[in-house]
């Protein structure tokens, strides 16, 4: 970890104030650092110095020079020692007369600095060596970002060589770049709009075949299913409902994946869970406390929870106990129910850790659907008696996961299977090689059918012979 988290964790572990060097000594004995370096006590005070001075999310304060705590203890920050800290103290040989005039040196001029050296020479060689193997070439723009360039400089549309030969001059595209790949990359940058619920922004002109800019607002705009029906006609792709039918091989010979409609779709599955999420915690922090001890517990139900009783209620909310398995051991719980949406605090985490004593349970469980604060977190991971937090949209997440007070939409998303192509190629090879295994085994045994035929009728012909000398 870096040297500020090995800060904090070796204060969360001393619970007081520590100077910079101690903060140091203990980081290195718990090898919590990942990479020390030549002057770790230095690295550490400018990381930590720099930390205290922030103005917003600040977790450490100086509480004397160069020493520093956790904001979460509530300690009095010296505000002088705080200058101080981290400000190296002048040196007093410093302030002293150089022994000796200041040594002028010449200004770099252009003239008296070598053009190319072994360095130019070298990067020159290796250049040229990376493009006689064919490995990293020069990065160029997406083709619809430099088409939309080269468009909003002319007056008019141009054709698909036209705009080649003037991104090939400004340096905007690879030698190779086709006709073809410049129409594919403008079909799916208008797909992806559309899409998108957005305007799609190039059109084609089949008899022309000049592409241009679909201005915004413009009376002679055409419908988007025009616009795509053009680019895929002179690329040769087939419409499905207006729709070309990207993922099929092109005229180019490459294939066409719409993968910005398949990231769009997931990313909006995630944007809705977390919205239902949302949603649920808002509703449980407006809910009565008999109304949100029923809902948590159905929710804990389907989660696994059993023999959840009621211990002590208060106007918070109730203290349950309850049972859970988890592998091969059976866990007891204690389960504290906060109503509304108040922020969490240490105060709540430590209350519940001394009744996880009193009922004889290994594990600590705050529910509420407020936010938890910093310092809570801290308490809930410190060492002793484990309490987990469900608390704020993680609440709702609970719910999701135990599907309860929701319903449930399964919706099927569908990805091309890499894997399925290479197997079926493979049984396609190893069904080939069988066929030609019987081929030539069928030849070897005609082969050797005629061969037996022959010695048969010379048989006879050998045993005349003698009969005829006679």
């Amino acid at each position: 970890m870096t040297f500020y988290e090995a800060a904090l964790r070796v204060l969360e572990s001393e619970g007081r104030p520590l100077h910079f060097l101690e903060i140091t000594e203990k980081s290195i004995q718990l090898s919590l650092l990942s990479h020390i370096g030549k002057t770790p006590e230095v690295t550490m005070l400018s990381r930590l110095a720099a930390m205290a001075r922030r103005t917003r999310d600040r977790k450490v304060i100086v509480t004397a020079k160069d020493t520093f705590a956790l904001t979460d203890w509530s300690l009095s920050e010296d505000v002088e020692a705080l200058a101080q800290t981290g400000v190296m103290e002048p040196h007093p040989e410093e302030e002293l007369p150089p022994l000796r005039p200041v040594e002028r040196h010449p200004e770099p001029r252009t003239d008296n600095v070598r053009a190319s050296g072994r360095g130019t020479e070298r990067k020159r060689r290796r250049d040229e060596g990376d493009e006689e193997r064919g490995g990293r070439r020069k990065r160029f723009p997406p083709l619809p970002e430099v088409v939309f360039e080269i468009l909003s400089e002319a007056d008019a549309g141009l054709r698909t060589d036209q705009l080649i030969e003037r991104a090939k001059a400004k340096e905007l595209c690879a030698e190779e770049t086709t006709v073809e790949a410049v129409l594919t990359a403008l079909l799916e940058d208008n797909q992806r709009r559309i899409d998108a619920g957005r305007r799609p922004q190039y059109a084609f002109n089949q008899e022309s075949g000049e592409v241009s800019l679909e201005r915004a607002g413009a009376p002679s705009e055409a419908p988007p299913l025009e616009l795509q029906a053009a680019f895929a006609q002179a690329l040769g792709i087939p419409l499905e409902g207006g729709r070309p039918v990207l993922g099929k091989p092109t005229a180019a010979g490459e294939p066409l994946v719409d993968e910005a409609l398949i990231t769009t779709a997931r990313t909006a599955l995630k944007d809705a869970r977390r919205a239902v999420a949302r949603g649920l915690r808002k509703r449980l922090g407006d809910a009565d406390v008999g109304t949100f001890e029923k809902s948590v517990v159905k929710m804990m139900h389907g989660l696994g929870f059993r023999e959840l009783k009621v211990a002590k209620r208060s106007k918070e909310g109730p203290l349950l106990t309850a049972r859970k398995r988890e592998g091969s051991v059976e866990l007891r719980y204690a389960v504290r129910m906060l109503k509304g949406m108040p922020g969490v605090d240490r105060k709540t985490v430590q209350e519940l850790r001394r009744d996880l004593g009193h009922y004889s349970a290994q594990v600590g469980l705050l529910v509420s659907a407020g936010e938890v604060r910093g310092d809570a977190r801290s308490e809930a991971q410190a060492t002793g008696s484990l309490v987990m937090l469900w608390c704020g949209d993680a609440l709702g997440e609970k719910f999701l996961e135990a599907k309860t007070a929701v319903t449930v939409t399964q919706v099927e998303l569908y990805d091309i299977d890499e894997r399925f192509f290479e197997a079926a190629k493979l049984d396609a090879e190893e069904a080939q090689r069988r066929r030609e295994e019987r081929k030539s085994e069928k030849q070897a045994r005609e082969e050797g059918g005629e061969v037996e035929v022959s010695a048969a009728a010379e048989k006879p012909e050998r045993a005349e012979r003698p009969e005829r000398g006679d």
